[in-house]
């Protein structure tokens, strides 16, 4: 599992043999990252390191370092990598590019941080956001390229994604985070699914930045929105239907801070 990014060629050749090129494929963890140009690292790959606390050594420190001591946990990063890994299909059939779960997260642990909720369950917001949509993997490819509108049969299919994520993953991580997964799509107004009911707080917060970055990132079934429309339209879903809104789907609150921290 180590990597490396950025190093000279003779660095290089004197890592192990397997080590991996962080680039090759940024969903691909290595434990512990090897890299002289920790600054140079995409900021929302660098929180992704440093949620998960793995390692990131500079060529001279990662030559004195003691890897037995994090043995057990370099085989645990490599089990949550495997399930990270599946998220690329999927980005790449939704956006021909891959990053929509990072920036999620990204924007999700910084709303969570903003309302001051628990350190843990910042974290556990953050890794919800990471494998939000993992159970697209189990959904026809056909109906998550379609560039047109759902019918109303490949739509019920579609809803389906929060379920299979839930089963895809139960096994691996804790209830807190299944369920911020499972109900990412419920809404305030209790419009939302799978159950119609109104989200926990996490899943509130998931909802907010996966919108957000689904408006703002080219989708193959969509325009690509402005940071301003973006943040013109979450606001619309926070206000009644008979207000001039488009329903309670989100929380004030939780929307007015985000809007501050973007």
């Amino acid at each position: 599992m180590l990597g490396y990014y950025q190093l000279t060629k003779e660095q290089i050749e004197s890592l192990p043999k397997g080590s991996k090129n962080l680039e090759d494929n940024i969903y691909d963890l290595c434990c512990p990252l090897i890299t002289n140009q920790k600054e140079k690292l995409d900021k929302n790959l660098l929180c992704l390191y440093e949620v998960l606390a793995i390692p990131i050594l500079s060529y001279e420190e990662a030559k004195e370092y003691d890897y037995d001591k994090i043995k057990d946990f370099s085989k645990y990063i490599e089990t949550f990598s495997s399930y990270l890994k599946m998220n690329v299909p999927i980005e790449l059939l939704e956006e021909e590019a891959i990053g929509h779960l990072l920036r999620v997260a990204k924007y999700a642990k910084d709303l969570a941080e903003k309302v001051k909720l628990e350190k843990e369950m910042v974290k556990n917001i953050y890794i919800a956001s990471l494998f939000h949509d993992i159970g697209k993997y189990l959904i026809p490819d056909e109906i998550i390229s379609k560039k047109g509108k759902l019918t109303d049969e490949e739509f019920a299919l579609m809803k389906e994604h929060s379920k299979y994520g839930c089963d895809i993953l139960n096994d691996f991580l804790n209830d807190e985070i299944i369920e911020i997964i499972h109900y990412h799509h419920e809404r305030c107004d209790q419009s939302g699914y799978p159950n119609g009911i109104v989200p926990n707080i996490g899943a509130k917060i998931l909802g907010i930045a996966d919108s957000y970055d689904a408006m703002t990132s080219s989708r193959v079934y969509h325009k690509i929105k402005s940071r301003e429309e973006a943040i013109k339209e979450l606001l619309l879903c926070t206000i009644p239907k008979e207000e001039g809104g488009k329903g309670v789907l989100y929380d004030r609150n939780l929307v007015e801070n985000f809007i501050e921290i973007i």
